[in-house]
């Protein structure tokens, strides 16, 4: 009895483990077919990685539409206000007649006839906007520093009406760009000396600790372009002596055959793209603006436009992207009686995010190869936030101010154009024993310095004839006259650093003499500025006509001799020729982009 018990109780516990068997390895199947199901979705997944992968490092064209879509949309940014605002109202009228008094003693600089716009063919009227609305989301924006860092956050997409937005199409409901990534810049902190008069010499060391200490950040994929960019490095650095060029003087140079051997690959290698997107007159029409003491924004903009050598319609062929506006018209245009520089930040803010999130040039490089071309006051502060990553030829250039990075940004010429058909007259002056006065200045009372000035020399001394500013005659007649007839022409900075005067020493083959502390004097990279002009600190000007008596006959005439020399490289022409002011521009923005390529 007891041994059918232990029978039945093995033969129950067998049917019992077949059962167990049979659930077992129908759960093993699902298993396995799970795992096979993530196999192959894993391998869907992989394929449609690697076409992106291989999309995005071929470049393929433009980055208009499928580019977009890994890029632009998918960048993290500093969230900052909308522009225009939701609430603003377009102008009753469009502006008419906008005129701006010169910083000198010429006529008034800009005149802007007619604003209309076009934007890539749609009809879109310049708006102003409501100040205190703008103030307010200016102040919820984020400042990107120097070393860019900020919180970012993800922006979403969202529906918007034609008047909430300054670059909308055809009263259509659109989405909003994407912004642009400008806060990933791999930067290291600059050696600046606060506090104190940064001499020329020190200036330089700051140029050399910048190059070496920073690099621009590295693209997001690699280009054709970046690979040239640096085998166009390694020739510059290892340039052979080569000073047999007649064209150019080793005098007023720092190293001749660097900037020789530089100059000659941009002509050989750079290609340029410009952007065609923007309302007129404030993007891509350098008529607007080609006589005052803002005119390099225009003449670098026709020239550049013209260039056939230069300009690639190809973009995924260009070094360098410029973006072709003029900080003079846009505040003429959207602040012409505002002081608040802020004002215009989130209009250009608008234009970044349009062309951010309508090509991936932008966001390959954070910017990097892109740059601008801005003269008025307002430039280094108005572009600092959103295009600090850029490279930026501007005039006001204080190297004590975050506005510019010395070694990344550009000192560009202040030039007062005062004939556009013919830039050239009046071209040069009497020569040094036929220069008569001392020392000249005359001008408007911009700032306190020239009021110092005055105080301490107008009417003072038969030999230093130092004016406000002079009686309005046919073309600046006196102020022209001066100019040619003085030994040394006092360049007294104004509201910021920059003056027109020192360009127009120059012109006039007059010894600059520069009294602006902490100034950057253009194409600085690569003149030896104190080969021909003077530079004074501010706090001696009551010892002004000693310093320069003490300049010896044949150091002044040392000096003369190089100013002529000099003269070339700060000249327009209605037509560009080598060496001249555009193409010094053109080389210090890609010689600058050169040292800063970080491809690797």
């Amino acid at each position: 009895m007891a041994f059918l018990r232990l029978s039945l109780t093995a033969s129950s516990f067998i049917v019992a483990g077949s059962g167990c068997l049979e659930d077992k390895l129908l759960v093993c199947w699902k298993d396995m077919s799970h795992i096979l199901g993530i196999q192959r979705l894993a391998c869907f997944g992989g394929v449609v990685f690697a076409v992106v992968i291989i999309f995005q490092y071929f470049e393929f064209p433009y980055g208009d539409i499928i580019s977009s879509l890994f890029s632009a949309t998918k960048i993290h940014v500093t969230k900052t206000g909308s522009y225009p605002p939701e609430n603003s109202s377009p102008p009753s009228k469009i502006l008419g007649d906008i005129t701006q008094g010169a910083n000198s003693t010429g006529p008034s600089d800009v005149l802007v006839k007619g604003i209309t716009t076009t934007y890539k063919g749609h009809d879109e009227g310049i708006r102003e906007y409501n100040r205190s609305e703008t103030k307010k989301k200016l102040n919820d924006s984020t400042d990107l520093n120097r070393n860019g860092v900020s919180r970012n956050k993800d922006i979403s997409l969202e529906k918007v009406r034609e008047s909430g937005s300054g670059f909308s199409r055809d009263n259509v409901t659109i989405l909003t760009v994407p912004l642009a990534n400008v806060s990933t810049v791999i930067e290291v902190p600059r050696k600046k000396q606060k506090g104190k008069v940064v001499s020329v010499s020190e200036m330089y060391d700051i140029l050399v600790h910048n190059r070496a200490s920073s690099r621009s950040m590295k693209p997001r994929w690699s280009s054709r372009p970046d690979q040239e960019l640096e085998e166009a490095k390694l020739q510059i650095e290892n340039a052979p002596l080569n000073e047999d060029d007649y064209n150019l003087h080793p005098s007023v140079f720092r190293n001749v055959s660097v900037f020789r051997r530089s100059y000659e690959l941009m002509e050989k290698t750079l290609k340029v793209y410009i952007y065609k997107e923007g309302d007129k007159p404030i993007f891509n029409q350098p008529e607007a603006i080609m006589k005052g003491i803002y005119a390099s924004e225009g003449w670098f903009m026709m020239q550049m436009k013209k260039s056939k050598r230069f300009v690639t319609k190809k973009p995924k062929e260009a070094h360098l992207f410029y973006i072709p506006y003029s900080s003079k018209i846009l505040k003429a245009t959207l602040s012409p009686y505002a002081h608040d520089r802020q004002s215009v930040v989130p209009y250009l803010k608008s234009y970044l995010d349009m062309i951010s999130g309508r090509y991936s040039f932008w966001n390959r490089t954070a910017g990097s190869d892109h740059f601008l071309v801005a003269c008025h006051d307002w430039g280094p502060e108005e572009t600092r936030q959103i295009m600090g990553t850029c490279i930026r030829a501007i005039c006001n250039t204080d190297i004590e101010k975050e506005d510019f990075e010395l070694g990344k940004d550009v000192s560009l010429p202040e030039t007062n154009v005062r004939d556009r058909q013919n830039p050239l007259r009046e071209l040069g002056g009497k020569s040094p024993s036929k220069r008569t006065v001392f020392a000249f200045f005359a001008g408007k009372m911009h700032g306190s310095l020239r009021q110092i000035l005055l105080r301490y020399w107008e009417n003072k001394d038969p030999d230093m004839k130092i004016f406000g500013k002079l009686p309005q005659v046919k073309d600046d007649r006196n102020y022209v006259n001066y100019m040619k007839s003085s030994k040394f022409c006092i360049c007294a900075k104004g509201s910021e650093v920059n003056s027109p005067r020192v360009v127009e020493a120059i012109f006039y083959e007059c010894v600059p003499v520069i009294i602006s502390d902490n100034f950057v004097p253009p194409f600085f990279e690569f003149l030896d500025w104190e080969s021909f002009a003077v530079f004074i600190q501010e706090k001696d000007i009551p010892n002004l006509k000693t310093i320069l008596l003490s300049i010896r006959n044949k150091r002044y005439l040392e000096m003369h001799q190089r100013v002529k020399q000099v003269q070339q490289h700060f000249l327009w022409h209605v037509k560009p020729v080598r060496y001249d002011i555009f193409h010094m521009i053109l080389h210090s923005i890609w010689y600058n982009r050169v040292l800063r390529v970080n491809s690797r």
